[in-house]
């Protein structure tokens, strides 16, 4: 047992008694009892340490100014006295005393609180501790932003991510508790959902957010309202793949192929979600894909993904011709992927050789070039014509414009097909005279004016009237300037003016003739 004797005349005198007693084996009751009545006291009631000066409130990283801790009834005058607290520290915390008194100046508190920080002051020489009163803590200024709810670090894509938080924070990570800025996520992956909030007491609340892409990123929140405040980045995010929802050509078959029966190069079909992600591990991954198409198909057209990919190195066509291949999900039941390549030697270029037309004369398409003995076939497009269409090879319009052509060549071994640029073939609306204009005046020479439109060069000018000639002189496309003489003597009446054009068109107004 420990004991402690008071320092005075008579407690040395009996050390010698006592030590006889507790050497004698006798009751600690009775030893106990003999030490009350020469002053000795257990040590665990000895000592004492009292705070003074210290602040009820304070900011965030503020000094709490000068303080004391003084020692009494621990005999250590000198003693070494440490402060700690459940609140975060900066500062020197450990000071000797001096006369019983320690001295500290310059602690800090970086942790904000309400009422719940103290200060402990520990004598670690005499095993004595004491607590300060409560202390306020106030966030300072605000500075950044922080996560004070993470977003999980593991996730599906395009599925929402769990509620998560950001606040504006001092710069000791204090949450400041004011504000309604906005707060807008960024990242280097495709974001979905609500990316911007709005805070409530300077807390901006994600609950609708989405990563549309699997892979890892990151989340930064940055503040759209005041760019004085610092942004801040999340831990590393895991995004995994949505279930699978489809088969797509990664790598496409090739456009071509020059031998029939020769394997295509290397391809690939992967298995991905509604976000185009592949299916890496879990669902999908290793499902069976096959390789299907209308012409006749050799080698190995049903391959295992490996972690969602399948790959084909030795699928072969044996027939020449362009050939759509379908790649689909044997496992079970996703939308299908398809690729077109062309089998078989390649063509001379095969051009469209019609350019022109009239719309009141439907025109038969015509090419040059290409290989073999294929049938040759035309899709058309509008370009500014409308209505275009080709039936039987023969091009029509409604209104007058272009008409885009395409002529495709089919493939005979060992020729693959091909087909021709989009060809603009310029469709014309024909010559049409409305009007004459001036006096015809048997045995006078004249001149008039056709009014019309579509006109183009200088026709050749008939009438129904013996001794008639005709020379235009003038042409601005809808009108044309017309020296007229007419030498018999047809009688006086309604006749025929006719305009025959360069490219065989022709048209006919009627006018008078005068005696």
């Amino acid at each position: 047992m420990k004991i402690e004797i008071n320092r005075n005349g008579s407690g040395r005198m009996l050390r010698s008694r006592v030590r006889a007693l507790a050497g004698a084996g006798a009751a600690s009751a009775l030893v106990i009892a003999s030490l009350a009545l020469i002053g000795v006291v257990p040590a665990s009631a000895a000592g004492t340490l009292t705070f003074a000066s210290v602040p009820s409130t304070t900011t965030a990283g503020a000094s709490l100014g000068t303080f004391t801790v003084t020692t009494s009834g621990t005999g250590g005058t000198t003693d070494s006295i440490a402060i700690s607290s459940s609140c975060t520290l900066t500062g020197t915390t450990t000071q000797v005393a001096s006369g019983s008194v320690a001295t500290f100046s310059g602690i800090a508190i970086t942790t904000a609180a309400s009422g719940t920080c103290t200060l402990t002051a520990t004598d670690s020489a005499a095993s004595v501790t004491q607590a300060s009163g409560a202390i306020t803590v106030a966030a300072t200024t605000a500075s950044k932003l922080g996560f004070t709810t993470a977003p999980p670090s593991t996730f599906q894509a395009n599925t929402a991510l769990t509620t998560f938080k950001v606040a504006t924070e001092d710069t000791y990570g204090n949450p400041t508790n004011v504000g309604t800025d906005n707060i807008t996520l960024t990242s280097a992956c495709p974001l979905g959902g609500t990316v911007s909030a709005t805070e409530v007491a300077g807390v901006a609340t994600f609950s609708l957010v989405t990563i549309n892409a699997s892979g890892s990123c990151y989340l930064v929140a940055s503040d759209t309202t005041n760019g004085g405040i610092a942004p801040v980045t999340s831990g590393l995010l895991t995004v995994t793949a949505g279930p699978p929802t489809k088969v797509v050509f990664t790598t496409a078959p090739p456009a071509s192929s020059l031998t029939v029966g020769a394997a295509l190069t290397t391809f690939a079909v992967s298995v991905e979600d509604v976000n185009s992600n592949i299916e890496k591990t879990g669902t999908g991954s290793a499902d069976s894909i096959t390789i299907s198409s209308p012409c006749t198909l050799g080698g190995v057209t049903t391959v295992p993904a490996v972690a969602g990919v399948a790959t084909f190195a030795d699928v072969t066509v044996t027939v020449a011709g362009s050939c759509v291949l379908t790649a689909t999900d044997s496992t079970r039941v996703l939308v299908t992927a398809v690729a077109t390549t062309s089998v078989g030697e390649p063509q001379a270029a095969l051009l469209v050789t019609t350019k022109s037309a009239y719309l009141d004369a439907p025109l038969t398409l015509a090419t040059s070039g290409g290989s073999g003995t294929g049938a040759v076939t035309y899709t058309v497009t509008n370009g500014t014509a409308t209505l275009c269409a080709i039936v039987n090879g023969t091009l029509t319009a409604k209104t007058a414009g272009t008409c885009l052509v395409t002529a495709t060549k089919a493939a005979v071994s060992p020729y693959a097909g091909v087909s021709s640029a989009a060809t603009a073939v310029t469709i014309s609306s024909a010559p049409k005279a409305l009007k004459v204009a001036g006096l015809i005046v048997n045995g006078r020479k004249t001149s008039v004016t056709v009014t019309g439109y579509n006109f183009s060069g200088r026709p050749r000018v008939l009438s129904n009237v013996a001794g008639f000639s005709g020379l235009v002189t003038r042409d601005s496309g809808k009108s044309l300037g017309i020296s007229i003489t007419v030498k018999g003597k047809s009688k006086p009446g309604v006749k025929v003016l006719t305009l025959i054009f360069a490219n065989g068109k022709r048209t006919s107004v009627k006018y008078s003739l005068h005696g």
